[in-house]
């Protein structure tokens, strides 16, 4: 991991928070080159912001080239910054590049300057501690799929809320109303048995967690209980803001008829569902399982969810967004006459 002590040396990258500065820091990297290697062109995608560290290099664009060196004033800032690279930087001496991921930079910066303020101020009773839930949520992949400026609504929109040990924080079947993170505490996601005479624990989920999603974006019951295990501290979105702010820039949409040989299906509904029919070639990945049967998927791979009318096959594409996987959601769902292949 890179050193965050580099940091205090670059604009913006000195304004971070230590835990922010810390979390970047694990998505950097430190690359060395040797006099006349490029290291990067003019026009390329830019997905991270590039600073000198040491050495001299030199900046060239259509109309002129210029020299920087690292003890120049202007090597605090980053190199040809933008969504694509304006120069091409070439090295005269060595020199060595620090690398940091653009969009999470991106990310960071906005909630710091404009969305931190406001979270902390409706958290009430939360401790000293309270940014470490803020970075947690923050490291959910998710977010860099949403536009910077929803980020600090998100956070002026949440309100504080406490349960105490073995309290029900949502109950199975309930509708949606919030979309919840842990901001202190412990809390137990279980699955109840329809009769109510037993129940499986799903996950334990601690700071900097979210839930309550799925029920969101569905529309449908919530589809586990979650009680906290210990005193908890949470902060709540309603489900309006949830809706406005999140769930939209999340919902990437694709038909059916365009699947092609990359993609991998997931079929979200229930096995018995699953076998009387399903999509040629598609998984069975349940909803209500999803969290624990995630980790068995390759994030690698393009994925393309549906179920039979979209409702919970948006949810798992958000949960699978949030963690980090290229999901897509079949627009209005699949027709149980399109799904003729049996298990």
């Amino acid at each position: 991991m890179v050193n965050i002590s580099l940091f205090g040396r670059f604009v913006p990258l000195q304004s971070l928070v230590p835990s922010d500065r810390s979390q970047l820091a694990k998505q950097s990297s430190l690359v060395n080159y040797q006099p006349g290697q490029v290291i990067f062109s003019r026009g390329e995608l830019a997905r991270t912001q590039a600073f000198l560290i040491e050495g001299e290099i030199e900046l060239q664009d259509e109309q002129s080239a210029r020299r920087l060196r690292s003890t120049d004033p202007e090597a605090r800032y980053a190199l040809a910054p933008g969504q694509r690279r304006a120069q091409t930087a070439l090295c005269l001496k060595s020199a060595q590049i620090l690398f940091v991921d653009r969009e999470l930079l991106d990310v960071m910066l906005t909630w710091s300057q404009t969305g931190g303020l406001e979270a902390r101020e409706l958290s009430g009773d939360v401790d000293d501690e309270s940014g470490d839930w803020m970075t947690a949520l923050l490291q959910s992949k998710a977010f860099l799929r949403i536009p910077p400026g929803n980020i600090a609504q998100i956070f002026a929109s949440m309100e504080p809320v406490t349960f105490e040990a073995g309290q029900i924080i949502l109950k199975q079947g309930d509708p949606g109303d919030y979309y919840y993170v842990i901001t202190d505490g412990r809390a137990q996601v279980v699955l109840e048995d329809p009769s109510g005479n037993s129940e499986e624990e799903l996950a334990q989920l601690g700071v900097g967690r979210a839930f309550g999603e799925e029920a969101l974006v569905s529309g449908e019951p919530r589809n586990a209980t979650v009680r906290a295990l210990t005193r908890c501290t949470l902060m709540r979105l309603s489900n309006i803001a949830f809706s406005r702010l999140l769930k939209a820039p999340l919902m990437r949409e694709v038909q059916v008829s365009d699947l092609h040989a990359q993609v991998q299906l997931i079929d979200v509904r229930l096995p018995r569902e699953f076998e009387r029919g399903h999509w040629p070639g598609a998984i069975n990945v349940p909803l209500a399982r999803l969290r624990s049967l995630a980790q068995t998927l390759d994030p690698a791979r393009e994925y393309w969810v549906y179920c039979d009318t979209g409702r919970r096959s948006a949810s798992a594409v958000f949960l699978l967004t949030e963690r980090g996987f290229d999901a897509k959601l079949v627009r209005g769902g699949v027709g149980v006459a399109q799904l003729t292949e049996a298990a």
